[in-house]
């Protein structure tokens, strides 16, 4: 085996020590271990795509939490990639999560795919799909634009209305279409 490849294996390894156990990786844990490694702005992206070759999903979300906040070029395609296979074991909600932060244009098809095929079972709080829709106002751009509309003109019944309101919000047109939010969101 390659020295560098022995190297590479340790840095991911003491990477993965800094994170691991830790729950949700934020912007001060990911600068913690950039400071801890500095390589890993240059590597995090080589590291995802080696635990996502072996589907080691609870790391490849670690580290893929740490690209987020560290923004080397080039995360969005490989996390799209793998919320479109969906493999068992991944989180699809921190994957959309991490595309809206990331405001992915590549991320828009997929997301907008997911909230179509779950809006009939993610009921009564619907908190996948809104937070799908949430990540489509964050990636913003035409195609987000025209799905979030979609769903928010939509004739009632053929979405819920909750998922209308926060279409309609994430535009900025709730006012506009006249929408009550306690009545959309089945309030008193």
């Amino acid at each position: 085996m390659p020295d560098d490849t022995v190297e590479a294996k340790a840095l991911l390894e003491r990477a993965d020590s800094l994170i691991a156990g830790r729950g949700y990786v934020g912007r001060e844990c990911a600068e913690g271990v950039a400071t801890e490694i500095p390589e890993v702005r240059t590597r995090v992206l080589g590291w995802l795509r080696t635990v996502s070759e072996a589907k080691d999903w609870r790391r490849f979300e670690r580290l893929a939490g740490v690209a987020v906040h560290l923004r080397p070029d080039g995360p969005a395609p490989l996390l799209t990639s793998v919320l479109v296979s969906r493999p068992s074991g991944v989180n699809t909600e921190d994957l959309v999560d991490m595309l809206g932060e990331l405001r992915a244009p590549e991320g828009v098809e997929p997301i907008s795919s997911l909230v179509q095929e779950r809006k009939d079972t993610d009921g009564p709080f619907f908190s996948f799909c809104a937070k799908g829709i949430q990540a489509l106002g964050e990636i913003g751009g035409a195609e987000a634009e025209r799905f979030l509309r979609s769903v928010a003109v939509s004739e009632p019944g053929a979405w819920p209305n909750p998922l209308r309101w926060h279409a309609a919000e994430e535009l900025g047109i709730e006012d506009e279409l006249g929408f009550d939010e306690d009545d959309m969101l089945g309030g008193a």
